[in-house]
C-alpha cells in the first residue's frame, strides 16, 4: 500500500512540473448553479486550436427533487485565438437520474414518491475567457430536449413526471475555473 501510495504521489509531482505551455486542462464550477440549489462541476480538456471536450456533472436537491446529471460535450471553437479562448458552439448529451418525493400538505392533493431517469441532447453556443493563461470564465446558454422514463412507487405517475424535467428546457452557466 505505501509503494501505491509512493507511486501516485511521484505520479502527481510529474504530472504538475509539466511547461506552463502544456496547459490543456481546466477544470470550473458554475456559479449560477447554487441559485436552484445545484453544484455543478466541468473537465475540460483541449484536444487542438479549434477542439477541446468537457464533461459536466451536477448534484442538486430543489424542493421535491433529487438527483445528479452527467453532460459531455464536444466543443468547436469558432475564434481566431486558439481553444479554449474563443467563441464557440457545443453539441452534448445528457443523462440525468432524479427521486421526485413530495409529503401531503395544502397545496397538493396527495403525496406521491418516485424516480425519473432521463437522457437528452442539445446544442450550447458560448465564449469562454482565459485570464493570465490561468483562469477561465465561461458564459453558455441554449436548448436541451429530454425525455425518459418514470418509475412510482406511491402516488400519481403525473405528480411524478411534472415535478422532473421532461422536453425542451434551457441549459444555461457561467462558469469560473483554472487553467492547468
Amino acid at each position: 500500500m505505501k509503494k501505491l501510495f509512493f507511486i501516485a504521489l511521484l505520479g502527481c509531482f510529474a504530472f504538475l512540473s509539466k511547461p506552463v505551455q502544456a496547459q490543456n486542462n481546466l477544470v470550473k464550477l458554475n456559479l449560477l448553479a447554487p441559485l436552484v440549489s445545484t453544484g455543478s462541476f466541468y473537465y475540460e480538456r483541449v484536444l487542438d486550436d479549434s477542439k477541446a471536450v468537457q464533461l459536466g456533472v451536477f448534484f442538486t436537491k430543489y424542493d421535491e427533487l433529487s438527483g445528479f446529471g452527467v453532460t459531455p460535450e464536444y466543443r468547436f471553437y469558432l475564434s481566431d485565438t486558439p481553444a479554449p479562448n474563443g467563441f464557440y458552439v457545443a453539441p452534448f448529451l445528457s443523462f440525468m437520474r432524479f427521486t421526485v418525493e413530495s409529503d401531503e400538505d395544502f397545496f397538493s392533493e396527495g403525496s406521491y414518491k418516485g424516480s425519473m431517469t432521463n437522457f437528452g441532447g442539445g446544442l450550447v453556443a458560448g465564449r469562454q475567457w482565459i485570464f493570465k493563461d490561468r483562469v477561465s470564465f465561461d458564459i453558455f446558454l441554449g436548448p436541451e430536449y429530454t425525455t425518459g422514463s418514470v418509475k412510482v412507487e406511491s402516488g400519481d405517475e403525473d405528480d411524478i413526471q411534472s415535478a422532473g424535467l421532461s422536453g425542451f428546457i434551457g441549459r444555461a452557466g457561467i462558469s469560473l475555473g483554472l487553467k492547468f
